[in-house]
C-alpha cells in the first residue's frame, strides 16, 4: 500500500474500531467473549453518529445504498415487529429482545456507512481491509500459541493445548476463530497478488496466508474446511469470467504475478500435505484434514444439526402461536424456548434424535434461527438480501472495471462471501461480533460504487433529520450494552466467590473432618500403647511426643475448619451481593439467577437467617428477593411451569406459638421453595437442562421435611394443612422430574451424567413409600419405566441403553412389598415396559457385539433382573 492520503476523521475512527474490536476487552471480567465487543462497537458508533450530528446538523447528508441494504433494513424492522410476540408471551424478556433489536439498527447503519464512506475511495476500502488483516495476523499467531503452548497473549495460561476448545484466542470458540480467519484469507491473498504492490506487503500477505490457513486447519471446523475450498473455487471461476481488459491479462501473464501465485498455491498445498500425516504442523497427527473433511458425511453430526434446525422450524410453525408465523417468537428467543421445541422434535422421531441432543443455545443455522425468531417477515428479508447480493455480484462480474486490482479484490470478496454463507448454514457465525463486523464491511464494500453501478443515493436536506434518531438509537443501545457488560462482570466476580464457597464448604465439611478422624484414631492408638508402657522408658517418651504432635495437628485443623467456615460464609455473602448486582444491571442474565438459586438452598443460609426472619421472608422484604416473581404473565405453554403461580410459601403454617424446632423447619422449607422460585425465574430468560432435575430433587426434600414437620404440629387441623402442602409438593416433584425426562429422554452418549436420570427419579419415588401408599408408588413407577423403556431402546440402537440400575432397584422394591397383588402388578409393569430393550440387549449378547463386550457386566445384570420378573409373571 504505497499510496498516501490524508484520512477523513470518520474513516480514521472506524479504522481504529476495526483494529480494536477483536481485542478490546477486560480479560478478568469476560464470560461471553462478544459482550464487551458489542459495547466497544456501540460506543464507537455513538461517537461517529455524534460527529455526523454536529457536522451535518443543518447541512445536507446522503447515504448510498442498494437493494441489499433495503432488505437488511427490512430485517431490522422485523426485529422490532418480533417484539410483539415477546410482549404477548414473555414480557419479562422484552428488555433483552429490545436490546438486540436496537443493536441491529446500528449494524444496518454501519452497512450504509461503509458503502457510502469507504465506497467513496478505493484506497479507503484497502485501508480498512489491511487493518482487518493485521487483526487476523494477531489472532492467527495467538491461535498458534493457544494450540501449541496453551497460552494466550491476552489471557495468559489458557488451558490444555491438546483440547480443541483451547484454540479460542479473543474470539471465543475455534469455530469462530476459523470463520474470522477464513474470511480474511482471501484478503491476504489479495495483498499478496495485488498489482503495483511492494515486496514487503506481498511478503506480509503471504505470511498471513500461511499462518491463517494453518490455524484454520488446526481449528477443525468442518464447514469452514468446506467453505474455504468451495470459496476458493468460486473465486477462481469468477476471476476467469471477469478477465476482459488487456492490461489485466498482461499482468496475469507477468513473471511477478505468476511467482506470487505459485507461492500462494504452494502454501495451501504444503499445509494441506502437512495435515495429511503426522508432522509438527498438525501436532504429530492430532488433526488429519482429509479425515476431518470426510466426517462432514457423519450421520450423527447431521442428526445433531437437523435436530437443532427442526426446533427452529417448530418455533416458527407453532400451531398454538400463530403470531410466530409472521413475527416469530421474538428476536434472540431461541435460547429461551429451544429446549421445549427440541423435546417435541425428539418425541416425533425418537430413533433418530434421542441420541442427537446437545445443549443447543443457538439453532446452528442463522437462517433458520431468523425464521424462528422473526417469522416469515425477517426470514424473507434475509433471503431477499442474499438473492440481491448474488444478482449484484454476477452483474458486476460482467462489467469491465477501471482498475485491475478491483477485479481481483471483487472476485476474492466472493470467496469471503461463500465462507460467510456456508458457515452460517451450520453455525451461528453472525452472532460473533468481530466476524459480523468483518462480514458487513466486506459485503458493504462489495456493493459500493467502487464496484457496482447500481448504487442509489438518498439525501436528507438537514442532517439532524437522520442523525438525531440514530443518536437516540445509539444512546439506547449503549445503555443496554453497558448494563449487559457490567452484569457479566459482576457475574464473573460472583461466580468466583461461589466456587470458592463450594470449595471451602467441601474442605470444612468433608476433607478436614476425614483428616481429623484419622488423626484421632492415630492418637487413640498411641494412647492405648501408653497404658501398658513404662513411664521412664524412651519409647514411652517418644509416644508421648507423638501424641503431642498429633494433638497439635488436630488443633491446627480444628482452627482451619473454623476459618474455612467463616470464609465460606463471607464468600456466600459476597456471591449473593455480586449476583444481585449482576441482575440489577441485566434482569435477563439467567446464569446469575441460576447460581443465585443455589445460595437459597445452601446450608449456609441457616447461619444467614433465623426463624425470626420468617415474616420478612414471607413478605419478600430482604434484598435477595428482588428478582422473584409471584406469578408468570405470558404464554404458559412456552414455559415448563405447571401453572402461573410461581412462589410457594409455608406462611399458612406459621404461627408465633409454634416451637422453635418447627419454625426452623419452616425456614428450611421456605428456603428450598425460594431456591425453586429463583430457578423458575431463570427460565424466563435462560433454559438450563440441569435445573429440571434440581427442582425435582428439591421438591423431594420438601416432601420429606413436611413429614418431619408433622411431628411438631399441635393439632390435627395443622397436620391437615401440612398434608395439603405436602401433596402439592408431591405433584410438583413428579411434574419437574417428568419435565426432565421429557426435554432430554436420552443423550447420555454426550452427557453421561444423564444416564441415571430415570434411576434417580425412580429411587426418590420408591423412597416416598413411607409417605404414600404402595399403589400410588407403583402407578408412578409404571409411568417412569414406560418412558425409560422407550428411551433406552432407542438409545441402545444408536449407542447404549442399559436400564440395569432401575431394574436392580425395582428388584429390591419387589422384595419389600408384602401383598401379592402389588407384587404381581410391579412384575407385569417391568416385563411389559422393558420388553423392547430387553430383546435388543439379549440379541447383542447373542451376537457378542462390541457394545456387549464393553458393557458386559451391566447388560448381564439387566438381563438377569428382567428375567427374574419374567419368572414372577409366569408363575
Amino acid at each position: 500500500m504505497q499510496e498516501k492520503a490524508k484520512l477523513p476523521n470518520d474513516i480514521l475512527i472506524m479504522l481504529i474500531l476495526f483494529a480494536l474490536i477483536p481485542f478490546l476487552m477486560a480479560p478478568k471480567f469476560v464470560y461471553e467473549y462478544s459482550t464487551q465487543k458489542h459495547l466497544v462497537f456501540t460506543i464507537f458508533m455513538l461517537i461517529i453518529v455524534f460527529y455526523y450530528f454536529i457536522k451535518y446538523f443543518s447541512k445536507s447528508a446522503k447515504f448510498e445504498y442498494t437493494y441489499a441494504h433495503m432488505f437488511l433494513s427490512f430485517f431490522s424492522v422485523s426485529a422490532f415487529l418480533s417484539l410483539i410476540s415477546v410482549y404477548m408471551e414473555n414480557k419479562h424478556y422484552l428488555p433483552a429482545a429490545s436490546n438486540i433489536a436496537f443493536y441491529i439498527v446500528l449494524i444496518v447503519f454501519f452497512s450504509y456507512l461503509v458503502t457510502t464512506r469507504f465506497g467513496e475511495d478505493f484506497k479507503f476500502i484497502e485501508y480498512g481491509l489491511f487493518v482487518f488483516m493485521i487483526t487476523g495476523t494477531i489472532i492467527a499467531f495467538d491461535g498458534l500459541l493457544n494450540k501449541f503452548f496453551g497460552y494466550d497473549i491476552f489471557f495468559g495460561k489458557y488451558g490444555d493445548p491438546s483440547q480443541r476448545i483451547t484454540l479460542r484466542t479473543t474470539i471465543g470458540n475455534p469455530n469462530f476463530v476459523s470463520d474470522y480467519l477464513a474470511q480474511l484469507l482471501p484478503i491476504s491473498v489479495y495483498f499478496t497478488l495485488r498489482k503495483n504492490t511492494n515486496v514487503y506487503i506481498r511478503l506480509y500477505g503471504l505470511i498471513n496466508v500461511f499462518i491463517m490457513f494453518w490455524v484454520i486447519l488446526l481449528a477443525q471446523t468442518r464447514s469452514i474446511y468446506l467453505a474455504t475450498f468451495v470459496g476458493m473455487g468460486f473465486a477462481i471461476i469468477s476471476f476467469l469470467l471477469s478477465i476482459k481488459k488487456d492490461s489485466l491479462k498482461t499482468y496475469i501473464k507477468s513473471h511477478e504475478f505468476r511467482l506470487w501465485l505459485i507461492l500462494v498455491i504452494s502454501v495451501f498445498a504444503f499445509l494441506f500435505l502437512m495435515f495429511s500425516f503426522e508432522t509438527p504442523f498438525n501436532k504429530g497427527g492430532e488433526v488429519i484434514a482429509s479425515d476431518r473433511l470426510a466426517s462432514l458425511t457423519s450421520v450423527s453430526s447431521w442428526d445433531e444439526r437437523i435436530l437443532s434446525w427442526s426446533s427452529a422450524i417448530k418455533q416458527f410453525s407453532d400451531e398454538n402461536h400463530k403470531n410466530h408465523f409472521f413475527f416469530g417468537s421474538g428476536i434472540s428467543t431461541y435460547p429461551v424456548y429451544s429446549v421445549r421445541y427440541l423435546a417435541e422434535v425428539q418425541q416425533e422421531n425418537p430413533e433418530r434424535f434421542l441420541y442427537a441432543w446437545n445443549n443447543f443455545k443457538r439453532a446452528h443455522n442463522d437462517y433458520l434461527q431468523v425464521l424462528g425468531e422473526t417469522g416469515i417477515i425477517g426470514f424473507t428479508s434475509i433471503i431477499l438480501m442474499l438473492i440481491s447480493l448474488i444478482i449484484i455480484y454476477f452483474k458486476t462480474l460482467k462489467k469491465e472495471k477501471d482498475e485491475d486490482n478491483k477485479v481481483l479484490l471483487f472476485t476474492l470478496f466472493g470467496w469471503s462471501a461463500v465462507v460467510m454463507v456456508i458457515h452460517a448454514f451450520t453455525e451461528f457465525a453472525f452472532h460473533m461480533h468481530p466476524n459480523l463486523i468483518l462480514s458487513v464491511f466486506i459485503l458493504s464494500c462489495a456493493v459500493s460504487k467502487q464496484f457496482s453501478e447500481k448504487v442509489r443515493t438518498i439525501n436528507f436536506k438537514k442532517g439532524y433529520m437522520i442523525f438525531l434518531p440514530l443518536m437516540i438509537v445509539a444512546i439506547i443501545t449503549t445503555y443496554f450494552k453497558i448494563n449487559e457488560t457490567l452484569s457479566e462482570a459482576y457475574f464473573v466476580l460472583g461466580n468466583e466467590k461461589y466456587n470458592s464457597m463450594v470449595a471451602l464448604q467441601d474442605a470444612s465439611k468433608n476433607q478436614i473432618p476425614n483428616i481429623l478422624v484419622q488423626l484421632e484414631n492415630q492418637k487413640s492408638n498411641l494412647q492405648k500403647q501408653l497404658t501398658t508402657g513404662n513411664v521412664s522408658t524412651l519409647e514411652f517418651q517418644r509416644i508421648t511426643r507423638n501424641i503431642e504432635q498429633i494433638q497439635s495437628e488436630i488443633d491446627k485443623y480444628e482452627k482451619l475448619k473454623n476459618e474455612y467456615e467463616q470464609q465460606s460464609f463471607e464468600n456466600y455473602e459476597k456471591a449473593f451481593e455480586y449476583f444481585l448486582k449482576s441482575l440489577n444491571r441485566n434482569p435477563n442474565f439467567g446464569k446469575a439467577s441460576f447460581y443465585m438459586s443455589q445460595l437459597f438452598t445452601s446450608d449456609i443460609r441457616k447461619n444467614y437467617l433465623t426463624y425470626e426472619d420468617l415474616p420478612k421472608v414471607f413478605n419478600m422484604e430482604l434484598p435477595e428477593y428482588k428478582f422473584m416473581i409471584r406469578e408468570f404473565e405470558g404464554a404458559l405453554d412456552l414455559m415448563p411451569f405447571p401453572d402461573k403461580a410461581l412462589r410457594d410459601t409455608v406462611e399458612p403454617l406459621y404461627e408465633e406459638t409454634l416451637n422453635n424446632n418447627a419454625k426452623e423447619l419452616l425456614l428450611t422449607i421456605q428456603s428450598l421453595y425460594d431456591g425453586i422460585n429463583q430457578l423458575e425465574y431463570t427460565y424466563l430468560s435462560f433454559n438450563e437442562k440441569n435445573a429440571y432435575r434440581l427442582i425435582g430433587r428439591i421438591y423431594y426434600n420438601i416432601i420429606v421435611l413436611y413429614q418431619q414437620l408433622k411431628n411438631y404440629m399441635p393439632n390435627e387441623e395443622e397436620i391437615l394443612k401440612i398434608q395439603t402442602l405436602q401433596n402439592q409438593a408431591y405433584e410438583s416433584f413428579h411434574h419437574w422430574e417428568n419435565q426432565a425426562i421429557y426435554i432430554l429422554p436420552g443423550g447420555w452418549n454426550r452427557f453421561p451424567e444423564w444416564e441415571d436420570v430415570y434411576y434417580e427419579y425412580m429411587l426418590l419415588t420408591v423412597r416416598l413409600r413411607s409417605v404414600y401408599p404402595e399403589s400410588e408408588i407403583i402407578k408412578q413407577i409404571d409411568q417412569i419405566s414406560k418412558k425409560e423403556g422407550m428411551a433406552t431402546y432407542y438409545m441402545a440402537k444408536k449407542n447404549r441403553g442399559i436400564p440395569d440400575g432401575s431394574l436392580n432397584l425395582l428388584t429390591e422394591f419387589y422384595t419389600l412389598i408384602t401383598d401379592l397383588n402389588p407384587k404381581q402388578e410391579l412384575a407385569r409393569i417391568v416385563v411389559e415396559n422393558y420388553k423392547d430393550v430387553y430383546e435388543y440387549n439379549k440379541k447383542i449378547k447373542e451376537d457378542n457385539t462390541n457394545i456387549y463386550k464393553s458393557y458386559k457386566e451391566r447388560i448381564d445384570s439387566f438381563l438377569e433382573a428382567y428375567e427374574f420378573f419374567m419368572r414372577k409373571v409366569n408363575k
